[in-house]
């Protein structure tokens, strides 16, 4: 097959956390990456979108987000992990701050002026520019100096609008450039070392295991991928730059369900949440207690705790983080934890938080035994009328009234005339609908406790 790409097979190597926006901008944008970064063999292509969903979290956010909780800042940016040194007492009252205020206060101080090593090295003298620099596009380009680097590859105003490396297709331009630069990576790649070019793009082995992973899938994915001429479109950076002006709507505004009446993201956020056995109430886009209290769980039992919006608007700032931890937690396998008690459904603990659950029971045991005993009805009522037929043949003295019934009586009759075993199976099968029913509504009640999802 020639040089090409699929959103399936993207989807494939990314997961399900990747977002329609970037999947769409790498198939349109593929036939040039293939022509200017010389992505023109399995391995090459391969490489290259592994760095790409590493930097992405699987194709889930394209600029950093800053809102991070303490132990992730110390993690990052602590004392003889980086140059900024952030103390534990530094990065608890930057944790502490508003979604909205934390991002701008974290990446000033580690990359900005409140770090004079990065400052220099970056080149982010202004107050603000250690967040407008801060890591973004598909290899999470940081600093001014790499935002301009990256501006004369891609003849894009990328210093004076860096917001537009946060876009779609500038971000997967700046990507596929940023690869092609001296030849290094398509070098690494050909030799298939991972680690060369993981050091290449990234500086070091940051994300190294999550890369191996990609690549693993992206090339079972590009199994038929073959060398085939590609002609490369030439870049018109000014209507590039029109066709990329930022949007004042959310990132990813394509509806990810044709159903969704809501907000896409959060509509996507609340399915993969039930997946984890968090339950958000209704999946309708919107926000509410239902998807609050689901959401609050989820980070607080990934240790990772946050301020929670009061509104789909105010969601946005925490949207990225949220899908980046969902996209982990789905690469683990990870579902919400539950104590051994719920697992082995301990009936008072089932008793407790699904009340539904005992009155079921009684509807389920009264049910069973009731069609119990209308199916024994049936059967002896089946052999008694044999025996009394058998009875009434022997001894002649069945009787035979002749008359002339009315409208009732002549329906009474055809309904007399149904045997009664009839009756007795038909009871006997509404009975045993009924118990099914309450069985049901238990199994399901009890499997909602065991798994967590309810509260």
């Amino acid at each position: 097959m020639p040089q090409s790409i699929t959103a399936a097979q993207l989807k494939s190597i990314a997961g399900s956390g990747a977002r329609a926006d970037l999947i769409a901008a790498i198939v349109r944008g593929w036939p040039n990456a293939v022509a200017k970064a010389g992505l023109t063999s399995r391995l090459r292509a391969a490489h290259f979108l592994a760095q790409i969903m590493t930097e992405t979290g699987g194709l889930s956010i394209l600029e950093e987000s800053g809102a991070y909780r303490a132990a992730r800042i110390m993690e990052i940016f602590g004392v003889g992990r980086h140059s900024a040194a952030v103390t534990e007492a530094e990065a608890k009252r930057i944790a502490a701050l508003p979604v909205a205020q934390r991002g701008p206060v974290l990446f000033n101080r580690v990359y900005g002026v409140g770090n004079p090593t990065k400052m220099r090295e970056f080149g982010n003298t202004g107050p603000n520019d250690g967040w407008l620099y801060r890591g973004g596009g598909m290899m999470q380009a940081t600093g001014k100096s790499n935002y301009a680097a990256m501006a004369k590859k891609t003849g894009l105003p990328l210093v004076e609008h860096p917001e537009l490396l946060h876009q779609p297709d500038s971000a997967f331009m700046a990507a596929y450039l940023e690869w092609a630069q001296d030849g290094r990576c398509n070098a690494a790649a050909d030799r298939d070392d991972v680690v060369e070019v993981r050091r290449i793009i990234n500086g070091g082995r940051n994300g190294l295991a999550e890369c191996r992973k990609y690549l693993a899938k992206a090339k079972q994915a590009l199994a038929d991928y073959a060398a085939a001429p590609a002609a490369f479109v030439a870049l018109d950076p000014v209507a590039d730059q029109a066709a990329v002006v930022p949007d004042p709507a959310p990132p990813n505004v394509q509806p990810l369900d044709p159903d969704v009446q809501g907000d896409p993201i959060l509509f996507d956020v609340q399915r993969r949440l039930k997946a984890r056995r968090y339950s958000p109430g209704v999946i309708d886009g919107r926000w509410g207690s239902g998807i609050s209290g689901a959401l609050s769980g989820f980070m607080n039992d990934r240790g990772k705790p946050l301020t929670m919006p009061a509104s789909v608007e105010a969601f946005h700032g925490i949207a990225d983080q949220v899908r980046a931890e969902l996209a982990a937690a789905e690469a683990e396998n990870w579902y919400r934890p539950v104590s051994e008690a719920r697992a082995a459904a301990d009936p008072k603990v089932v008793s407790q938080l699904a009340p539904e659950v005992v009155p079921a029971k009684r509807n389920f045991l009264t049910a069973l035994w009731g069609s119990i005993v209308a199916g024994v009805g049936a059967v002896w009522d089946t052999v008694t009328s044999y025996v009394s037929e058998a009875w009434d043949f022997f001894t002649d003295h069945r009787d035979v009234v002749d008359d002339h019934p009315g409208l009732l009586s002549t329906a009474w009759s055809y309904v007399a005339a149904v045997p009664s075993e009839v009756w007795w199976l038909a009871g006997a099968g509404g009975l045993a609908f009924i118990a099914y029913n309450s069985w049901r509504a238990i199994k399901t009640s009890t499997l909602s406790v065991q798994t967590g999802e309810r509260q």
